[in-house]
């Protein structure tokens, strides 16, 4: 009885996995996550949400890879990414500095945005042309990038603001005379501030970059990763996946907007 037994149980050893063949680990990636609403929110709980965090979700569930979220001021953000201790991030707009350590997905995920000039409502200045701003103390937010001669421009007297909310916040309180600001998150966050505080000016820039997910040049794990994630993001796009995460979340940032504004909306634009 015990020779069978001994005999039945050798072909199982032969079927049994070899210590090396073990499951692999589902590859991690680092979400570098700075707040940039209506695009990425933050929840009452201090939950990092909103289309632009669902989008990387999805595709990173789509992928086969995990998602872990690092919430960091952009600067810092920046900072991770540069030295490969964050591995991408969304939301964030190339220009000749940081294309030095951030590279960018193909396809990208929406068209360019457009960066408006929002001025305090009972302010009654034209502003119509580039130049006009040199007169004025332009608002920004710190380490935002804008479109590129702005960027470059050494002359314009610019005041920054941690991040979009309180550089309203300063606009209404006369701080600085205009803010730059992406359109659709001026939109957004003036209605939450209250609307009639400010008005948009006549001078807009139009987008000039699609709008990417930035991978960190410095990160092995993304590197490796890009084929598979430019393939799903691909598919998304094909499936309108993208399309309905940032549609859906734009339709519901319009209505929340109304409530507390208690004004009717124009449609809003695909998120930046």
């Amino acid at each position: 009885m015990i020779v069978r037994t001994l005999l039945f149980a050798l072909p199982l050893l032969w079927l049994a996995p070899p210590a090396s063949a073990a499951v692999t680990p589902t590859p991690t990636l680092v979400y570098a996550f700075s707040r940039f609403e209506p695009y990425k929110t933050v929840d009452t709980d201090g939950k990092p949400g909103g289309p632009y965090t669902v989008l990387l979700q999805e595709l990173a569930r789509r992928s086969g890879v995990q998602l872990d979220i690092v919430h960091c001021p952009l600067q810092r953000c920046l900072a991770l990414l540069q030295r490969g201790q964050a591995d991408l991030s969304i939301g964030i707009r190339g220009n000749a500095e940081r294309d030095r350590y951030l590279d960018f997905l193909d396809p990208p995920f929406a068209p360019p945005t457009a960066t408006m000039v929002l001025q305090r409502h009972d302010d009654p200045r034209p502003i119509r042309h580039y130049d006009d701003l040199y007169a004025l103390r332009v608002g920004v937010v710190e380490g935002a990038s804008y479109f590129q001669r702005f960027d470059d421009d050494r002359l314009m007297r610019r005041d920054a603001a941690p991040s979009a909310r309180l550089a309203l916040r300063k606009l209404a309180a006369k701080r600085f005379d205009v803010l730059l600001i992406n359109a659709q998150q001026g939109r957004q966050l003036s209605r939450e501030l209250g609307a009639r505080q400010y008005r948009r000016a006549e001078l807009q820039f139009p987008g000039e970059l699609p709008r990417r997910i930035a991978l960190s040049r410095l990160s092995p794990a993304v590197q490796a990763a890009k084929p598979r994630l430019a393939a799903q993001l691909q598919q998304m796009l094909r499936d309108g996946s993208v399309r309905r995460i940032l549609d859906g979340a734009a339709v519901q940032a319009a209505h929340a907007g109304s409530k507390r504004s208690g004004r009717s909306l124009h449609s809003m634009s695909t998120p930046h």
